[in-house]
């Protein structure tokens, strides 16, 4: 499998990392699993930092420099997306990069809170305006622009302020396969409007949806689900 994730509890907080691999099935593990761990490691480690967000972006560019290393001693090519959430005392920080949803279950309603870095976005703005085929946007939509790699990333999400998390809600950290149900298929909205009444069975039951779909761009899926009301 291509994804990892890791979950960490502290005193009064909550740490979920998830990594998506991309540039083959083992190169891509590779780097999610490097990725992953190197992020984790650092974060937990760097107190020292300010605030939260400069510490995730800290986390972030090291996890990214793990990668680089790994791949370069290989002589090969891989990395991943990285999405990072860190809960405590009602707020959430988050940095993300790449195309895996932070998704936030609130009252029956899903809302995805982080940025999409896929090539998904910029084929639908194309065509509302009447610019180009559907071609591109049903076979491309899942290329990135911007990633772990040890290169460069020209995209990072990483608000400077929490976002408020109210009683009840549960946040979910998914690997792109998830867009299939909740984003990119209209037909499936009977399937939606069922996901979105399961609160607290919302992960499983969207794995389990996502495996019974079969479709190629939700052949791995990881979500994590993280109750900000409680350790799980």
């Amino acid at each position: 499998m291509e994804d990892a994730h890791i979950v960490r509890h502290f005193s009064d907080a909550v740490l979920a990392v998830v990594c998506d691999g991309m540039g083959g099935h083992d190169y891509g593990a590779l780097a999610a699993h490097t990725a992953c761990n190197a992020f984790t490691d650092f974060f937990e480690k760097g107190k020292t930092f300010p605030d939260v967000p400069s510490r995730l972006k800290a986390a972030l560019f090291h996890a990214n420099d793990a990668v680089g290393k790994k791949m370069a001693g290989l002589g090969a090519y891989g990395g991943c997306t990285l999405l990072a959430a860190y809960v405590t005392g009602g707020v959430m920080w988050w940095v993300s990069v790449g195309d895996s949803p932070l998704v936030v279950w609130r009252a029956g309603r899903l809302l995805r809170l982080n940025e999409d870095h896929s090539m998904r976005q910029v084929y639908e703005k194309m065509l509302v305006r009447n610019f180009g085929e559907t071609g591109p946007l049903l076979t491309q939509a899942h290329a990135l622009r911007s990633a772990v790699t040890g290169e460069n990333i020209p995209l990072i999400d990483a608000p400077a302020t929490p976002y408020l998390l109210l009683p009840g809600d549960r946040v979910l950290l998914a690997s792109d396969g998830v867009d299939e149900v909740l984003f990119c298929r209209p037909q499936r909205e009977d399937i939606r409007q069922a996901l979105m009444r399961r609160g607290n069975q919302l992960a499983a039951e969207l794995v389990e949806v996502c495996r019974m779909l079969n479709a190629p761009e939700a052949d791995n899926v990881t979500v994590v689900s993280v109750d900000p009301g409680s350790r799980d």
